[in-house]
């Protein structure tokens, strides 16, 4: 698999991928720009339209409303969020963005800096 797009099983092998033309799309539905849109704050229909969003690069034919029967039969839609969102963050930062871990201050050991 390239490490720069995001396969998901759903009726078929899809890739989930956000090129220029699709995020000019995003502002269009959102009526912002990209970066005024409230990733935490969406709902499902709004998630539903990025996701189609994702992978009408592939299927110009396909639909938000067989988008939302491909997500229905997906068994996780968290899953599907995330990786939608790991798409997205792709292209926007390249590959390498998405594979950062985010350290959590409260979960690292500073005993040493006590002694």
């Amino acid at each position: 698999m390239n490490n720069d797009t995001i396969v998901v099983e759903l009726d078929k092998p899809r890739t989930l991928k956000f090129r220029r033309k699709e995020l000019k799309m995003l502002e269009k539905v959102f009526n912002k720009k990209i970066s005024k849109i409230g990733f935490a704050e969406l709902g499902v229909d709004d998630l539903s339209k990025i996701i189609h969003l994702g992978l009408v690069h592939e299927d110009l034919e396909l639909t938000v409303e067989k988008t939302e029967e491909l997500i229905d039969e997906y068994p996780y839609f968290g899953v599907l969020v995330q990786k939608t969102m790991e798409a997205f963050t792709i292209s926007m930062s390249g590959p390498k963005a998405a594979e950062v871990e985010v350290v959590n201050p409260k979960d690292e050991d500073i005993s040493d800096e006590k002694n």
